[in-house]
Order: C-alpha cells, then structure tokens, then sequence
C-alpha cells in the first residue's frame, strides 16, 4: 500500500472519530448546563473552561471570543470554520481525505461520509443549531456510529482497514483521556456535584448503562475511573483502544504479538503493559490529570511514530518533525508525496 493512501485512511478515520467525540462532549455539556438548579451561581468560565481546556481550544476560543457567552462556545467547536478542530472542520478534512482514497473505500462509505459533511455544512445548519443543538449532535454521534458499522461491513481486511481502525483507536483513546480531564478542571466539587459530573462524562462515552450494569449505584472516581481507562471489555475504555492499537500496528507490520519492529509497536505495548496492571487507586494516589497527561503523550508519540514508520518519506526524516494533524500541515504533507511521485 502507497504511504499516502495509508495516511489518508488513518486521518479519515480519525477526523471522523474526532467529531464523533467532540458531539459527545457537547451533548453531555449542553445537558449538564440545562440543570440550572442543580448548579446554583455557577459562572460561565466555571461551566465552560474545563471543556474548553481538556479540548486545548480555549486560547483560540479566547483570541475571538474575548467575553465568550454559552452560545458562543457551543457555536465555535461545532459549526466554527476559523477554529481547525471544529466538528464541521473535522468532518470536512474527513471528506477530504477520503475523497483522495475513493477507490480504496466502498461506495457506501462514500455516500455516508458526504451526506454527514452537506448535512453540517447546509446553509440552513446554523439555524437548526440555534433552535436545536441536540439533534445536531444526534446526527453527527450517529452518522459516525453508522459510518464505522458501514466500514466494518464493507471493507476487506486488509492493510487499509488496519490503518482505518488505527486512526480510529488511537483517535478515541485520547478523547476518553481528554473527557476525564474536564473533571479535573472543574472549579466546583462536593458530593451531588461530583455525582453528576461523573454521570455527565459517563454519558459523553455513552458508558452510562454500562457503569450501571458493571459497577452499580451512583458513579464515583473510582468506579468511572475503572470502566474507563482500566476495562477490558469496554470498547471506548483506554485500554480496550489501546490493545486494539497494539494488535493493529502487529498486523500491519506482521511482527509477532509481545515483539515490536518499530517504534510505534514499542510504545503502545509499554502503555498496553502499563495499564494491563494499573488500577483507579494507583490513578487517585497520583493524580488523575497527571495520569491522563501522561498518557496523551504517550498517545501522540504513537501517532509520530506511526507518522515517521509508514508515512514519512526518508529524504524528509530530518525536516519534517510534525505529525500532520492540521489541514495546512495535511496539505504540505501532500506536496512532499505528490514531488515523491513525480521523481519516479
């Protein structure tokens, strides 16, 4: 398979994943904030920055929005063609990448892909939002569910659908680190608070029912903390996305399971070995956002990996030091593979 094929199936999926999750949270957000009540005086900066800071949009979010309001927030990470992690940028990059792969995607995921991005990018979606945030969340959560059922349907098993769960995996392993940080940034806590915030990120992974049925009574640090970063058996827990990376990159290379051929296999055994023998104690004894911190870093060192192992052409190994997650360093990659091709 040529590398940028490769590169762009992995970014499909991941810009795909990524605006799946981004609906997630402000669903979960959106649902939280209804709850006036509940939360009192609460502020604005109160309710938003934890959301905004576990995102890394917040100094954007600041530089155009200097005296932001909750509308404005909901507006910038959803419909907001000036911020590159939006969801209607997500879903275009999405777009982008597999339109250049047209011929290595089935005519079903096509067709789901494009209709989710003419439905974000409508000219009437940014009324719909005002009148209804929700069911634009509900759309863009279940146009991804069905775009993944429709991939795990249609695609052979091969190289290309490897890089696609890859993309995937490693995309939803970092959001669900990311939707634990946001209790970490909290402002406010107490018994009732803290409850309800753990349901509220329970809710974002869609990990509510399982919670219930797994641990029982109301959700605490420990229980969440246990379902999603340590289980086995939940397909949005760290560690679940994180054997799947592992198993991914040792079919891609066709290295032994327990043995690695690269760097990016070295690095995703070592965290699948970590958390095979971690648990919420040793997690609360440390520090959950230092815990979480960690593991995001080790997260995109993976993806760098990945990027130098498969995608990066030798004779650029010394100029090229980013992974290409933004729609100019995606486009820059691009040309280096376009010269590539051109000198053969």
């Amino acid at each position: 398979m040529l590398s940028r094929v490769a590169d762009n199936l992995y970014w499909m999926a991941r810009f795909m994943e990524r605006a799946e999750n981004l609906a997630r949270l402000l669903q979960a957000s959106n649902e939280l904030l209804l709850d006036g009540a509940t939360f009192g005086s609460r502020s604005f900066n109160d309710y938003w920055d934890p959301v905004l800071t576990a995102t890394a949009m917040e100094d954007q979010f600041r530089t155009l929005y200097p005296s932001g309001t909750v509308a404005d927030v909901g507006y910038f990470m959803t419909l907001h063609e000036g911020n590159p992690d939006s969801i209607t940028m997500c879903l275009r990059l999405a777009r982008e990448n597999a339109r250049t792969v047209r011929d290595q995607i089935s005519d079903e995921m096509w067709t789901e892909l494009n209709d989710l991005y003419l439905f974000i990018t409508a000219p009437d979606t940014l009324s719909y939002f005002q009148r209804s945030p929700q069911s634009i969340y509900d759309r863009i959560i279940n146009g991804s569910l069905l775009f993944h059922g429709i991939t795990d349907a249609t695609m052979a098993r091969t190289e290309g659908w490897q890089f696609i769960q890859l993309g995937k995996h490693l995309e939803r392993a970092d959001k669900t680190s990311r939707f634990l940080d946001i209790r970490v940034h909290s402002a406010q806590s107490g018994h009732s608070l803290d409850s309800i915030q753990w349901a509220s990120i329970l809710r974002s992974a869609s990990a509510f029912g399982t919670y219930r049925q797994e641990v029982g009574g109301e959700p605490v640090a420990e229980g969440v903390i246990d379902l999603l970063v340590f289980s086995t058996v939940f397909p949005r827990s760290i560690r679940y996305c994180v054997q799947c990376i592992d198993i991914n990159l040792h079919a891609i290379s066709g290295s032994s399971p327990g043995t690695y051929s690269n760097a990016a296999e070295r690095l995703a055994g070592r965290l699948l070995a970590t958390l095979n023998f971690g648990g919420s104690s040793e997690v609360l004894d440390r520090g959950l956002q230092e815990y979480m911190d960690d593991i995001q870093q080790v997260l995109n060192n993976i993806g760098q990996c990945i990027f130098e192992t498969y995608v990066l052409l030798p004779q650029d190994a010394q100029s090229v030091t980013f992974v290409p997650s933004t729609e100019p360093q995606q486009l820059r990659w691009k040309e280096l593979q376009a010269q590539q091709q051109q000198q053969q």
